[in-house]
């Protein structure tokens, strides 16, 4: 894996590019201000601009430190707005493995968009950091999330019974993985 970081990229109707501080307010109205898109995440909906300043630069400043760390703005050249978020989430050096993560705003699904945004994310991954192998993984009630995986071209590998809480019922409910290999890209 080669310490590139995040170089802008350009699909037909996304500028994904590094975060920016200026982002917060569009990042907060977009999407972690969205309880349909945190109820699938890690992190719960931010409650004022604020939390999601501070999530802006405690990524900014993590971004600067790690060149290992792929993280991109999704910007909609339509609007020139910032309407999601996709990046590594983790990064195995000794195993040239990257995991990957992502969050878009509501109002965005069903376009697309996250499809043409993970295929640039894998095309990157694979052709310019030359990571061996990338993962990732979406809780059982959001099955949309594993759509969007299979069209970018990863092949469900397995699924981790009851390891996730859904925020909404409370209830445990599967982890459901998916990975691709460079070896196998562009099959």
């Amino acid at each position: 894996m080669k310490p590139v970081g995040s170089r802008v990229i350009e699909t037909e109707r996304l500028i994904m590019r590094p975060l920016q501080e200026g982002d917060a307010p569009f990042i907060y109205k977009n999407w972690t201000s969205d309880p349909m898109v945190t109820r699938y995440l890690t992190w719960d909906a931010h409650a004022s601009l604020q939390d999601t300043e501070n999530y802006v630069r405690y990524k900014l400043k993590r971004n600067s430190e790690d060149p290992y760390r792929f993280d991109w703005v999704l910007v909609l050249k339509e609007t020139g707005e910032p309407i999601g978020e996709m990046e590594g989430v983790r990064a195995s050096l000794q195993d040239n493995l990257v995991e990957m993560g992502d969050a878009i705003g509501s109002k965005f699904w069903n376009r697309g968009i996250a499809t043409e945004a993970l295929k640039a994310f894998i095309r990157y991954l694979f052709e310019v950091a030359e990571v061996e192998k990338i993962v990732a993984c979406h809780i059982s009630t959001n099955p949309a999330s594993g759509r969007v995986m299979e069209k970018a071209g990863m092949h469900k590998d397995g699924v981790l019974k009851g390891y996730l809480i859904d925020k909404t019922t409370s209830r445990r409910e599967d982890s459901v993985w998916y990975s691709i290999d460079k070896k196998d890209y562009g099959d």
